[in-house]
């Protein structure tokens, strides 16, 4: 009995996640350690939130503030590990091997330069951007995110070493290591957060602490990484002695259309919450916990994405266009399936979640009532509206999906967000519910692109 269904698994798993070229073991290979991956990445925001919430909703509010800024900042040199996955993945399935030591080093390089750049530029004006953005908040919650930003600011380079190796480290399928890399510089944040927060009770000067030891730690480890694995990469020494400022300008000008994505996206985000912070901070606070909450949900669909940028670039780079498109209809079909159920089974723990929180209890039936939005919207239509570009961007289709996603954002999320809840009155919620309506706008664009031959026909190598 046990080995008929271990069979019949088996045949289902070969049927469904198999193509020509790539075999289920090595997708099951690459996209778990993905999925952990993204839980520690999904976790920053939401231990973030839990952790700090001792500390008062005014933290928790500027915590939330700032993490929109942050994820707008932090997207501008991730982008280049992406731009550096996608162009791994295309030569490593050309076999191309010469070129990824090269590729590797210029995806660092790249990814550190953009993380100066950023940090310095804002560390000289934040106290301008804060108040432009959040002047409407309350002093001691805008006081509490000068001190985040700084900190935050302060770390990028050290992730941006950690964000461009494990870029290069999945665009050849390597994403266990690139796992252990997340895993011990995650696992330092959070120890020390529970020292310094919870133990100490250094509030938001222990919050930045922790963060900038991990990332000290995650740094060292990242190079350590690339020592061990040198040889899938042919990684050669003068490649990191020497900056290849040719080899950097094409990562960086593949990752260009990632990074304007992604600050489109979170440029949306910062706008709609410069709108919440007008509500006052309990609602701020309704917003940031039911957000940490709403994004346990999404780790599965989100290492989906991931994973599926190295999978396609690798079939593209093979010209088998066959297996690019099977295998983006299998991750569409499983971020779906991965929703239903985890969506569900967080639903009866929601109340033991709200005590991690330990939010004002008034403010607990419209955290609810934004979950219950989002569990109808993520089965229907997250999944079409963010893993499907996953594979259109993997093919060098980025230039299309950036302006999809400028188009929806600006014009129908931030439009009808403000129209629904500024003029109409239905504050968060209506701008919680024209929020998932989007996801399904942007889906239905990438889905007629899908259906089409455009967004295969690009030459990147």
């Amino acid at each position: 009995m046990i080995k008929s269904v271990v069979r019949s698994s088996s045949n289902w798993l070969k049927s469904f996640y198999s193509g020509q070229d790539i075999a289920y073991p090595f997708i099951l290979s690459l996209v778990l350690p993905v999925i952990l991956d993204q839980f520690f990445l999904v976790s920053f925001n939401f231990v973030n939130t839990a952790m700090i919430s001792s500390a008062g909703t005014e933290a928790v509010s500027a915590v939330s503030m700032v993490g929109s800024l942050h994820f707008f900042l932090v997207n501008t040199f991730t982008a280049v590990g992406l731009g550096g996955t996608v162009l791994m993945a295309q030569y490593f399935g050309k076999k191309d091997i010469k070129q990824l030591s090269k590729v590797c080093s210029g995806t660092v390089y790249g990814a550190v330069f953009v993380a100066c750049t950023v940090s310095l530029l804002i560390a000289c004006f934040h106290q301008n951007i804060l108040h432009l953005l959040f002047g409407q908040a309350e002093p001691l919650v805008l006081e509490n995110a000068q001190i985040y930003l700084l900190g935050l600011l302060a770390s990028y380079p050290l992730q941006a070493v950690v964000e461009g190796t494990n870029g290069s480290l999945r665009g050849i399928g390597r994403t266990k290591a690139s796992l252990k890399l997340s895993l011990l510089m995650n696992f330092v944040y959070i120890v020390f957060n529970i020292l310094f927060l919870h133990v100490l009770g250094m509030g938001m000067i222990g919050l930045i602490s922790s963060l900038l030891i991990s990332r000290v730690i995650g740094m060292l480890f990242a190079v350590y990484t690339l020592r061990i694995n040198r040889g899938l990469f042919l990684l050669k020494k003068e490649d990191f002695l020497h900056i290849r400022m040719k080899v950097i300008s094409k990562v960086l000008k593949i990752s260009i259309p990632f990074a304007a994505e992604s600050l489109f996206f979170n440029g949306g985000k910062i706008i709609i919450q410069t709108m919440i912070v007008s509500f006052g901070t309990n609602v701020i606070a309704t917003n940031a916990i039911a957000s940490s909450w709403i994004q346990i949900s999404e780790i599965i669909p989100s290492a989906l994405a991931t994973s599926l940028v190295p999978i396609v670039g690798q079939s593209i780079g093979r010209g088998n266009i066959a297996d690019a498109k099977k295998f983006t209809k299998a991750f569409v079909l499983t971020g779906m399936v991965a929703f239903l159920v985890v969506d569900l089974s967080l639903l009866p723990f929601f109340s033991f979640g709200m005590r991690l929180f330990n939010p004002p209890a008034v403010i607990i039936p419209a955290i609810y009532r934004l979950y219950l939005i989002a569990i109808v919207m993520h089965f229907l239509t997250w999944s079409i509206g963010f893993i499907l570009p996953a594979a259109l961007r993997a093919a060098g289709d980025a230039n299309f999906t950036t302006m999809a996603s400028l188009l929806s954002m600006w014009i129908f999320r931030i439009g009808m967000g403000y129209l629904a809840g500024i003029v109409l009155g239905y504050g968060l919620t209506g701008i919680y519910v024209v929020m998932t309506i989007e996801w399904g706008v942007r889906g239905l664009i990438f889905f007629l692109r899908f259906s089409g031959k455009k967004w295969y026909q690009h030459t990147l190598t």
